[in-house]
């Protein structure tokens, strides 16, 4: 029985060798950001280009701060970035990309001020078939774009995943409110936390909320509603869902979302989803006290 593994299993670098390139990688990278910090601006594109060009920095990249900061102060730089999003943006086209090439492409294209080119690849991209996979994780960036454009049907596949996110936020929510003490958090930890989950709900959950709305899912949309409302039942958030579901043309649901609103409330304590109601197109107005 041989010792040695098949050469297609063997390390084409020595590991020695590797780690050491990786670790003035991250030198370099580190000394480009603290020329930066200095405003000493041509020499750190100097470094990042010298390192974003080696294969062993793709874990390794800008926040989008840095590199506004680098294009303002540095022209030159903005050519550089563009390559960079170009070099990126040839994978995707090519299917060949993973969720965290596609979030440094996203980034790119935020801070060279081209923000509608994501969902303008990802419909080039649809048109040719890509994977569920690769949309899906171009979606988790556009989604909401896509939502306040109404274009529902677009998020017909991705609505599972939109489902798991405001079901695991409901969990985790519960979770903290039920077990305080299992994750060992500060007082004050907590509470983040769970500002943080209350935030989503209001955000992401009322606009995942709106997509199900859209999509006729009544079903989705009614656990949705319920799940969101486990977490906070006030006004703010009868008022956020009922505007999600005029805005999806689910008159209805709108309509019984603020009957049962005013069922838990005193209209003077209703002031916001008051509001909303009244945005209902005249003909569904008639229909709120039947």
């Amino acid at each position: 029985m041989k010792d040695e593994l098949p050469d297609k299993l063997k390390e084409q670098v020595a590991p020695k060798t590797r780690l050491a390139a990786e670790k003035r990688i991250d030198e370099e990278f580190t000394i480009a950001q603290t020329l930066l910090g200095e405003g000493r601006y041509k020499e750190a594109l100097k470094k990042f280009k010298w390192v974003f060009a080696n294969d062993a920095s793709y874990d390794l990249f800008l926040p989008s701060r840095e590199i506004i900061k680098l294009c303002k102060n540095h022209p030159p730089a903005a050519a550089v970035i563009k390559r960079w999003r170009n070099d990126k943006e040839r994978l995707l086209i090519q299917h060949n990309g993973d969720s965290k090439l596609i979030g440094q492409w996203d980034t790119l294209n935020s801070c060279l001020g081209e923000k509608n080119r994501t969902l303008d690849v990802f419909m080039q991209l649809v048109a040719a078939g890509a994977n569920k996979e690769l949309s899906n994780s171009i979606l988790y960036r556009i989604w909401q774009k896509i939502a306040r454009a109404k274009k529902y049907e677009m998020l017909r596949d991705y609505l599972p995943t939109l489902g798991f996110h405001l079901l695991l936020n409901a969990v985790e929510y519960d979770s903290l409110v039920l077990f305080p003490t299992h994750r060992k958090l500060g007082k004050k930890h907590r509470s983040e936390e769970l500002a943080r989950h209350v935030q989503y709900a209001l955000g992401d959950g009322t606009m995942s909320c709106e997509v199900a709305f859209g999509l006729g899912e009544k079903q989705v949309a009614a656990t949705f509603v319920s799940k969101i409302l486990s977490i906070e039942c006030s006004d703010r958030v009868y008022a956020g869902l009922i505007k999600g579901a005029i805005r999806a043309r689910a008159y209805p649901e709108a309509i019984a979302l603020f009957k049962d609103a005013r069922n838990k409330f005193s209209l003077r304590q209703l002031r916001q989803s008051n509001e909303a109601i009244k945005t209902l197109p005249k003909k569904q107005l008639a229909l709120l006290d039947e």
